[in-house]
C-alpha cells in the first residue's frame, strides 16, 4: 500500500536558511535516490517548511527512515527548530491501495 510521510515545522529565528538547506540536501542526496521512492519535495512559507514525500510501501519507507544517514537527519532538525516538528503518514485510498492518483483508473 502506498503511503505518504508528511513533516511540518517551525524554524527557530534565524535558523529558517539553514534548515532549508538541510531539507533540500536530505531530498536531493538521501530521499531521492531511496528504493521506493515515488514522489518528494520540500516546501517553505516564511519560517514554516513542509516536506512531503510518496512511497510504493510502508516498508520501503521504513528502510529510508532505518539508514543512518537518516538518523543524523532527525539529529541534526531539533537546533533547527521550534518545539517538535509535526510527522505523519497517511496510507493512499484506492480501490487496488496501489500508488494511482487523481484521474487514474
Amino acid at each position: 500500500m502506498a503511503v505518504f510521510r508528511i513533516l511540518e515545522a517551525t524554524a527557530r529565528p534565524g535558523a529558517i536558511s539553514r534548515l532549508s538547506e538541510l531539507l533540500v540536501q536530505q531530498e536531493r542526496d538521501v530521499v531521492a535516490n531511496a528504493p521506493g521512492i515515488v514522489f518528494v519535495q520540500s516546501l517553505r512559507s516564511g519560517d514554516r517548511v513542509l516536506a512531503v514525500s510518496s512511497w510504493r510501501s510502508v516498508e520501503d519507507m521504513q528502510r529510508y527512515l532505518d539508514q543512518p544517514v537518516t538518523s543524523t537527519f532527525y539529529q541534526e532538525l531539533p537546533g533547527l527548530l521550534m518545539g517538535v516538528p509535526s510527522v505523519r503518514t497517511f496510507e493512499v485510498l484506492s480501490p487496488d491501495g496501489g500508488t494511482n492518483g487523481w484521474g487514474s483508473a
